[in-house]
């Protein structure tokens, strides 16, 4: 058992690549005070938008880009209402996550099947593991914790009128964190249709909702991020070597353990963190 979960390890990574691409932005997009339950419909749309462009240029590049596209009209969409409205974010969020379900499905089902069935073989998702993986979290830490725009980013999410007060724009701040998060969920989705098998209804499959949960657990942190994501990762190798191991357990039941791991984690932490004082503000 050990050795088929140690063998189905650097599986898992590859499968928790485009889970960890939402933590990293739904993690800078609290940090600047906003809670965005909407990102599970960003990668949905960027995963419809990604193999509509792949298939339509003939190339995963813009493919990749395409998916960034789709995943950027639904920050913009969510930012109105977050930010300009100030509609609550929950609802809005939550508003978001059905619009694109209802979409994607319309879309899904309007075109051939097939469009979306065959694999895409994608260039480059190698790269794109890294880049969740290595250059992201490199990244994120420099601009968040040692530039004044990371400084300011995370003053919006603790102390808002503090940053109005020094004469910066609360709003721009959290336009910017929207935008990384729609570049992150952007590469989630792509690499969830063009590096899988295609485009099928509903494949987010709630890694939005994970990716939430790993952001609290990670304590609003890239290295309990990365902690948070691993442990869903090996959790996942964990339901792959039981398949290959067990005959007469259901399959359905493998399915859920990366899922009740995530939840016994939350359980373990729960009341004994402390997220930004004007997180969903």
């Amino acid at each position: 058992m050990i050795a088929l979960i140690l063998a189905a390890i650097p599986l898992a990574i590859v499968a928790s690549t485009p889970l960890l691409l939402a933590v990293e932005g739904e993690l800078v997009t609290q940090r600047s005070g906003m809670i965005n339950l909407g990102i599970e419909g960003m990668m949905l749309v960027a995963a419809l938008t990604s193999i509509l462009g792949s298939r339509a240029s003939g190339n995963a590049f813009v493919g990749f880009m395409a998916g960034i596209g789709g995943a950027t009209a639904i920050a913009l969409l969510f930012g109105v209402f977050a930010i300009h409205v100030r509609a609550d974010q929950i609802v809005t969020g939550t508003a978001i996550n059905l619009l694109a379900l209802g979409v994607t499905g319309f879309v899904y089902r309007g075109l051939a099947a097939d469009l979306f069935s065959q694999r895409e073989a994608a260039a480059g998702s190698t790269s794109i593991v890294l880049l969740a993986w290595i250059v992201f979290p490199i990244v994120l830490a420099l601009v968040l914790w040692q530039t004044s725009f990371g400084l300011r980013l995370r003053a919006c999410g603790e102390n808002p009128g503090a940053v109005a007060a020094a004469g910066h724009s609360v709003a721009a701040h959290r336009w910017w964190a929207l935008a990384i998060e729609a570049i992150a969920a952007g590469l989630a989705g792509g690499y969830l249709s063009l590096a899988y098998s295609g485009f099928a209804e509903n494949m987010t499959a709630g890694r939005g909702f994970i990716a939430l949960s790993i952001v609290i657990f990670g304590r609003w942190k890239l290295k309990g991020a990365l902690l948070g994501t691993a442990i869903f990762g090996f959790a996942a190798a964990a339901q792959y070597a039981l398949q290959a191991s067990s005959e007469n357990v259901p399959p359905h039941l493998l399915l859920a353990v990366p899922y009740v791991v995530t939840l016994l984690i939350l359980c373990g932490v729960a009341g004994r963190v402390r997220a930004p004082e004007s997180l969903g503000k």
